[in-house]
């Protein structure tokens, strides 16, 4: 099984985000990269959310409250083994080293995580610089186990975004940006491959409405 390394490890546990595993790659399951791209839909396309002022009094805990309240309202989490929610997180773990051969090194990955009982997710998490880029600035991409609900979170000059869509192989202008990504000389040639092969597995019906 992949291990990420140890910075991440640290900072999903400095979250309160236990680790269970790096999913393998499955064509069913949106990747990380095209998943990235929900943040530049629209309400109408679906993104549902809420923005945070950055002089909001106690930054960290509103956005904390507001995730959980998205995550719960929306369906990001599943129950795991122990009843604990899980979901997943798209991170980078690049810098990893894997404990089997696998035919395609792919950066950005589903890692699978558990909520723990004390959590701090824009704080410590964001701090840590594996969910944002300093406490109270986030920069990240999750989705539910089947990858059928999206959540991002970034940065504004308006304020801090949360936002959801649910169901993202229906999306056409996120199947679009999918398409230009899969078709760009400039990702590594396995997240190519990846999505790719997530378009060409996504119902009949998908891809018949974009023609």
């Amino acid at each position: 099984m992949r291990i990420p390394d140890a910075k991440i490890l640290a900072g999903l546990a400095a979250a309160g985000l236990l680790f269970r595993e790096v999913l393998p790659p499955a064509d069913e399951l949106i990747p990380v990269s095209a998943a990235s791209g929900m943040g530049y839909l629209s309400a109408d396309e679906g993104r549902a959310g809420v923005l945070i002022r950055h002089e909001e009094a106690d930054l960290c805990a509103r956005i904390n409250e507001e995730w959980e309240r998205l995550a719960l309202e929306r369906g990001l989490f599943s129950n795991g083994a122990e009843g604990g929610r899980e979901f997943l997180a798209g991170l980078d773990i690049s810098g990893s080293d894997p404990n089997e051969a696998e035919p395609e090194q792919i950066m950005c990955r589903w890692v699978r995580v558990e909520l723990a009982p004390v959590w701090d997710l824009a704080g410590a998490g964001c701090a840590s610089f594996v969910l944002g880029a300093g406490a109270g600035n986030p920069a990240f991409i999750m989705a539910s186990l089947d990858g059928e609900v999206l959540m991002h979170g970034g940065y504004y000059q308006a304020g801090i975004g949360l936002s959801v869509v649910a169901h993202p192989g229906s999306i056409p202008r996120l199947r679009e940006q999918a398409r230009s990504l899969a078709s760009s000389g400039c990702p590594e040639s396995a997240q190519r491959h990846g999505v790719e092969r997530w378009l060409a597995a996504l119902p009949q019906d998908s891809a018949e409405s974009d023609a």
